[in-house]
């Protein structure tokens, strides 16, 4: 079980650029698959070869891959001279000013403020040059961003597995107390003629009727076997490593029907409070699978 929340990222380098770049991959849940990828317009190509190893390893869920150019590299000086772009770049601007009559003072300033131009000009090697490279800080993010996934749907595993205990003890007092429900009627419907001086004969057609009807209207013996169902079902999904999270609403929202119809049914107060206990474990239940992948 995995959650469909995560995070992972990495920095890595390419030869001969004075640059470091950084992968983040990180998703959120959604009902389908919104599969987003960002990279230098330099390096747009790149994009077809992102999807081509991620293939098949997105199921649902908002994923976004970004890749950045982070920061400079510094070197261990604290500053670093192009010298051969600088060198050209102030023979064509002496030309330049001289075509033009225009002085020009070569001094630290200026040279400081030309060669950090020419740095923001840099243009990105080809990726294609440095695809090993690219590759191997893309798989450790996205192997980053699976642990972190795995880790919370660890956390989310643990949860259902409570909540499900507690969800199937309830039903099973729902299923006692529902037993007893026809007899409790009849005492009551006696009780009640009794109150009101009527003369009473168990064999009455009448009274049997009454009985008959009540006991058909308020049986929920098909409800509980499919609640029961529900749940093993539910139960056999959480352990599986499969992407189960629709299937996992799904139930939800059967065990929903299931319980609105036993409420529905039933009289006794005893099993109208269990059965809104049981909605509300649902409620939290379903709230967590909408982050199941």
């Amino acid at each position: 079980m995995k959650s469909m929340t995560g995070y992972g990222s990495s920095t890595f380098e390419v030869p001969s650029c004075p640059l470091f770049f950084e992968f983040t991959v990180q998703s959120v849940n959604r009902k389908n698959l919104d599969f987003q990828i960002h990279v230098p317009q330099e390096w747009s190509d790149l994009e077809p070869k992102i999807s081509e190893w991620t293939k098949d390893q997105f199921v649902r869920g908002r994923i976004m891959i970004h890749l950045k150019i982070n920061k400079k590299k510094q070197s261990h000086s604290g500053f670093n001279l192009n010298e051969t772009l600088l060198d050209q770049s102030i023979k064509e601007l002496g030309e330049f000013c001289s075509q033009r009559n225009i002085p020009l003072d070569l001094n630290p300033s200026l040279l400081i403020k030309l060669n950090q131009l020419l740095k923001d000009q840099e243009a990105l090697p080809l990726w294609k040059d440095s695809e090993s490279f690219i590759k191997d800080a893309f798989d450790e993010a996205l192997s980053h961003w699976q642990e972190m996934r795995s880790t919370e749907g660890q956390s989310l595993k643990n949860d259902f597995e409570q909540r499900m205990h507690k969800l199937s003890q309830l039903i099973d007092t729902v299923e006692s107390l529902a037993a007893t429900a026809t007899v409790d009627f009849s005492k009551k419907l006696i009780d009640r003629l009794s109150s009101m001086n009527l003369e009473i004969d168990l064999d009455d057609d009448r009274v049997l009727k009454e009985i008959a009807l009540f006991s058909d209207r308020s049986d929920i013996t098909e409800e509980i076997t499919r609640l029961k169902s529900h749940i093993s079902q539910f139960n056999q999904f959480i352990a599986s490593p499969d992407s189960i999270g629709r299937k996992m609403d799904f139930l939800c929202v059967e065990m929903f029907r299931e319980m609105n119809t036993i409420s529905s049914k039933t009289q006794q107060i005893e099993v109208t409070k269990n059965i809104i206990d049981g909605k509300n474990e649902l409620e939290r239940i379903r709230e967590q699978v909408q982050n199941i992948e």
